[in-house]
């Protein structure tokens, strides 16, 4: 009988532990305690059987069980290694032409092979849109042509503005020929 409070109490510690850390270790000894809790409950089974009984469940549960529970429950969904790429931009050296025509793109310091996801004609400089990694290429989309658009005209107003300080500049600065003629 006394049995019952020792099974009762690796039961209960057990479960303490498990809820304290959430490692899913102690939840399988709980489980064998409570196994060898019920075998103690009847008069003919020895105190070494019930330890064996929790040694061996013990075991078991940790060694297959443990592994197949974290799997299920501490799912993961960030994306690592070339996974994380999708979604990010960057420019083309080389076009990508039709039919399987590779371009190149450089990503993070690596030039790749670069493949149109639509199997469409990308211009070489052209900002594109990493789509997935397949193998060795990048599988990516034009960025729509409103924003190259829209870029290429802030880029032309850059150059206009550069053009204007520029002459400024030179308005500022007398004039050589000017010194000469007087």
């Amino acid at each position: 009988m006394e049995m019952i409070w020792i099974w009762l109490a690796v039961v209960a510690i057990s479960l303490i532990v498990e809820f304290l850390t959430w490692d899913l270790t102690s939840i399988w000894f709980a489980v064998s305690g409570l196994v060898a809790l019920i075998l103690s409950a009847f008069e003919g089974i020895n105190w070494i059987w019930q330890l064996g009984v929790f040694i061996v469940l013990s075991a078991l549960l940790l060694i297959f069980v443990r592994q197949i529970c974290r799997k299920m429950l501490f799912k993961t969904d960030e994306k690592t290694n070339v996974e994380a790429f999708a979604g990010k931009r960057t420019k083309l050296i080389t076009a990508i032409g039709t039919n399987e025509n590779f371009g190149t793109l450089k990503f993070n310091g690596i030039i790749w092979n670069a493949l149109s996801e639509d199997n469409k004609e990308i211009p070489a400089d052209s900002e594109v849109e990493v789509v997935k990694v397949d193998g060795n290429k990048m599988i990516v989309k034009q960025v729509s042509e409103q924003k190259n658009e829209q870029n290429e005209h802030d880029i032309k107003l850059e150059e206009k503005e550069e053009i204007k300080e520029e002459q400024v500049q030179e308005n500022l600065e007398p004039n050589n020929e000017e010194k000469g003629d007087k």
